[in-house]
C-alpha cells in the first residue's frame, strides 16, 4: 500500500547546535553499508535528487553537513545499493531538529532507532507498526480481487479497519507532528457505517468503493508541489489506482485519466507521472493490466502528450501495445503445434477440457522450480473436474533435452501435455509474449484466455482463478 514509510533508513548523531531554518548535520550509523559515500537530497516523485554528499568517517559513521539554509519538509538521504544502483530513505527536516542521531540496518530501515529529532522519532515509531498492517492489508486487497466473494469482503474490511484505527490513534496521539499531518492527508479514508446491516455484502462493497473513490482525495491536491515531494503522495495514489478499485481494466483506465487531469496544473509531475505508470503497467499481467497499458500508449504516446517519450520508448512501446492486443483476456489464445519427447504434434486446440493451464516455462529458472509444483497440486484437486495442462519448456535445439531432466526430477504428472518447440517452428515467443518466465495462460473450454499471469502464482490464487472457471 503506501509504501513510502517503510523506505529505507539512516541514522543520526547529535552534534552541535545549529539555528533553525538554517543547515543540517547528521551523523548517519548505517549497518550493513560499505560504501563511503552518502548522499543528501530529496526525491521528485521516486527519482532521488542529491544536494550534497558525506564521506564516511573514520568510526564507521557519515557525516551529512550543509552550512546553507534548507527549508524544513522531508529529505532523503540518497545511498549506493550496487554499483549501477541507488536508493533513499526518507527524514525531516524540521525546525530546530537539524541535529540527530538514526541507528538502523540497511536491511531493516523502517526499525531505525532515532535521537535529537522528535520529529524523526515519531516518523519510526510509526513505521515499526505500520509495516506489518499494511502487508496484512496488501495480503487481504489481493485475495479479495482474485476472488471476490463474501468471506474475502468481510477480510478487506477488517483489515482496512485495522490500519485506519492505528493511523488515527497516531495522529491523536502526536498531534502537530509532521508524520501525524502527512498521515492524515494520504490515510485510507473509511465510509461511515450502513444506517442499517445489510446482508447484501456485494451492495456493501459497492458503497464502500463508490464513497471511498469520491473522497479518497479530499485531502491531498494533486496538482500542488506535495504530489511529486512526498512520497506517499504518490505512494497513495498508486494505491488508488491500481488496489482499492474492483479489477476492472474499464475502471483502472477512468481513474488514471481523471487523476492525470488533476495533475494538469503540475506539468512537470504530469509527465513524470505519465511516464511511471506507462513503464509500471508494461510489466504487469493480472488484473487485466495489459489493457490499461495500451489504452496509455494509444490514448497519450500515440498522440504527442506524453512528450517524455523520445522516438525509440514510443517504438518500443507501440511494439509492446501491438503484442499485447491480441492476448487480452476474452480473447482466443493463438493456436501453436509443439512436440513431446517422442516427437508427437500436440496441438493446443486439439486439447480437450473445460479448462486448460497453458504454463511456459524454462527449466533452469528459479521461479518456474516453484511454479510448475503448485500447479501440479492444484492439478491434483480439479483434475477429476477435467483440467489439463500443457506444458511448454522453452529449451530447443540440444538444450531440449533439458526439459525432459526437468519434468523427471520434478515428477511432472504423465498425463500432462509436456512438450516444447525443438525447432523452434511455432513462434511461440511472440504470439504468446514470452519475455519472461513463467507465463501461465488459463483458457476456457473454446481456448479463450480467463486469466493470465507473468511470473508466480501462489497455491491460493491458482486455486481462486480456477474456482471462477465454469466447469
Amino acid at each position: 500500500m503506501f509504501r513510502a514509510f517503510i523506505l529505507s533508513f539512516f541514522g543520526l548523531f547529535v552534534m552541535a547546535t545549529l539555528p533553525a531554518q538554517e543547515g543540517c548535520r547528521i551523523k548517519v550509523v548505517l549497518d550493513g553499508y560499505t560504501y563511503d559515500t552518502l548522499w543528501f537530497g530529496h526525491t521528485f516523485g521516486k527519482r532521488e535528487v542529491p544536494e550534497f554528499f558525506g564521506l564516511r568517517q573514520p568510526d564507521g559513521s557519515y557525516e551529512l553537513r550543509s552550512e546553507a539554509p534548507l527549508p524544513s519538509g522531508m529529505y532523503a538521504i540518497i545511498y549506493r545499493k550496487n554499483p549501477t544502483l541507488y536508493e533513499s530513505f526518507q527524514c525531516w527536516l524540521a525546525d530546530g531538529q537539524r541535529n540527530f542521531i538514526v541507528d538502523t540496518k540497511l536491511r531493516e530501515p523502517y526499525q531505525a532507532t532515532v535521537k535529537g529529532s522528535p520529529e524523526n522519532e515519531a516518523l519510526y515509531r510509526y513505521n515499526k507498526v505500520f509495516k506489518s498492517l499494511d502487508d496484512h492489508l496488501d495480503d487481504a486487497i489481493d485475495r479479495w480481487r482474485y476472488l471476490p466473494n463474501e468471506e474475502n469482503f468481510h477480510a478487506r474490511v477488517a483489515a482496512e479497519k485495522a490500519l485506519h484505527d492505528i493511523q488515527q490513534t497516531f495522529i491523536e496521539q502526536n498531534p502537530g507532528t509532521l508524520t501525524a499531518e502527512l498521515i492524515r492527508q494520504t490515510m485510507l479514508p473509511l465510509p461511515p457505517e450502513p444506517d442499517a446491516e445489510s446482508s447484501n455484502w456485494e451492495a456493501e462493497a459497492e458503497r464502500r468503493w463508490h464513497w471511498q473513490k469520491t473522497h479518497y482525495f479530499d485531502n491531498m491536491d494533486l496538482g500542488k508541489e506535495g504530489f511529486t515531494r512526498y512520497l506517499q503522495w504518490m505512494e497513495a495514489t498508486d494505491f488508488y489506482l491500481l488496489h482499492l478499485p474492483p479489477p476492472s481494466p474499464d475502471t483502472t483506465i477512468a481513474l488514471i485519466d481523471d487523476v492525470l487531469q488533476k495533475l494538469e496544473a503540475n506539468p512537470d509531475a504530469w509527465q513524470y507521472y505519465n511516464k511511471y505508470l506507462t513503464t509500471s503497467l508494461a510489466r504487469m499481467s493480472q488484473y487485466r493490466l495489459d489493457e490499461v497499458f495500451v489504452h496509455m500508449v494509444r490514448t497519450y504516446l500515440d498522440t504527442g502528450k506524453a512528450t517524455w517519450a523520445d522516438a525509440d520508448d514510443l517504438r518500443k512501446m507501440t511494439a509492446d501495445a501491438e503484442r499485447m492486443e491480441p492476448l487480452f483476456e476474452g480473447k482466443k489464445a493463438p493456436n501453436i503445434t509443439l512436440y513431446d519427447q517422442a516427437e508427437n504434434p500436440v496441438n493446443l486446440y486439439d486439447v480437450q477440457a473445460p479448462c486448460t493451464i497453458l504454463v511456459f516455462y524454462m527449466p533452469d529458472c528459479s521461479h518456474c522450480k516453484r511454479e510448475l509444483p503448485r500447479i501440479k497440486e492444484s492439478y491434483a484437486r480439479y483434475k477429476a473436474k477435467g483440467l489439463k495442462v500443457v506444458s511448454v519448456c522453452g529449451k530447443f535445439g540440444a538444450d531440449a533435452a533439458q526439459c525432459w531432466d526437468f519434468a523427471e526430477t520434478f515428477q511432472l504428472p504423465k498425463d500432462w501435455y509436456l512438450v516444447c518447440d525443438p525447432e523452434r517452428r511455432s513462434n511461440m515467443a511472440t504470439l504468446f509474449n514470452l519475455r519472461s518466465f513463467p507465463r501461465i495462460y488459463f483458457l476456457d473450454k473454446d481456448k479463450n484466455i480467463v486469466f493470465k499471469r507473468a511470473g508466480e502464482m501462489e497455491d491460493w490464487q491458482l486455486d481462486a482463478v480456477l474456482e471462477g472457471v465454469a466447469w
